[in-house]
């Protein structure tokens, strides 16, 4: 069950480095993660790149608003070996909200906190990307009623809760094994937001020359149309989402979408989580020209 609507258009990855088909995977396996929030939002992006620039600490560039994003997916000296996938996705949500914001300010930061906090719980909800219904779910070409997606979706997420039940204080998505120092644990996550804000090149100025660079040296791939019954569990999962984002926030609850959600104050609650008010104001989505 096929149809035409690609959030993510093509793929770019290094051919000529070792494990080049795990390179494109890994790619690959990026946008399935990340398409729930796309979807959601309306957004697009025309190629997903990878690039290994000499600068070692640069990790991702976002250009033309999403026209292309490149990420680095391995390690500055030892093309060999790839970078942790949750590092690569955090420098992918981190470059999906440029399709927003330029400024690394107080506005890309709430956006960039929300997609984290949204993969966060999808990945405890039960959502592990496209390929739910590979592993014996296969409905002999027949499209999936959305009631019957939802049903799929709330059955996961409840299998999820019992599985993650006990497992003690999270962050991040990770369980924080008893004993552990959570002070450093904080540290070590603020550091590597750190990290991963210093490694964006989007809006530098050789940013054009980089992208350009790594789009020639590449090899492309043209992304598959989504699969109907795939997107439905997505669109499941999304409603679930929302749903819990909305029992957390009430009526504060603000989806960052193609508008501006400008920060007007920003406070902490007792729970340590930060709280941002917000006014919106009209702002173009990403309508980059999807033409190469």
């Amino acid at each position: 069950m096929r149809e035409i609507d690609p959030l993510i258009t093509g793929f770019v990855h290094l051919k000529e480095k070792p494990r080049e088909a795990e390179a494109l995977k890994t790619l690959q396996r990026i946008a399935s993660l990340v398409k729930p929030l796309m979807r959601q939002r309306g957004w697009r992006v025309g190629t997903l790149v990878e690039f290994y620039p000499p600068e070692p600490n640069l990790l991702g560039i976002n250009w033309n608003k999403g026209q292309k994003i490149c990420l680095r997916l391995r390690y500055p000296g030892d093309e060999r070996q790839f970078l942790p996938l949750e590092q690569v996705l955090d420098t992918m949500l981190h470059e999906l909200a440029h399709i927003i914001w330029g400024a690394h300010d107080a506005n890309f930061h709430a956006l960039w906190q929300q997609l984290r906090d949204e993969h966060e719980q999808l990945a405890r909800q039960g959502y592990t990307g496209e390929g739910f219904l590979s592993q014996g779910h296969k409905l002999g070409g027949r499209r999936i009623p959305m009631d019957e997606a939802r049903r799929r979706a709330r059955a996961s997420a409840e299998k999820r809760k019992v599985i993650n039940a006990g497992s003690g204080q999270r962050l991040g998505g990770v369980p924080v094994r008893r004993g552990t120092d959570i002070r450093q644990v904080i540290a070590d996550a603020a550091q590597s937001r750190i990290n991963v804000t210093k490694g964006c090149g989007s809006g530098a100025k050789d940013t054009k020359a980089i992208v350009e660079q790594a789009t020639k040296n590449g090899f492309r791939t043209q992304a598959e149309e989504d699969d109907a019954n795939e997107r439905a569990i997505m669109e499941a999962y999304i409603e679930l989402l929302q749903e819990e984002e909305k029992g957390k926030w009430g009526e504060a609850y603000l989806l960052h979408t193609g508008k501006e959600h400008r920060i007007v104050s920003i406070s902490v609650s007792t729970d340590s989580t930060f709280i941002y008010q917000t006014t919106t104001s009209t702002s173009s989505s990403n309508n980059f020209n999807s033409k190469e």
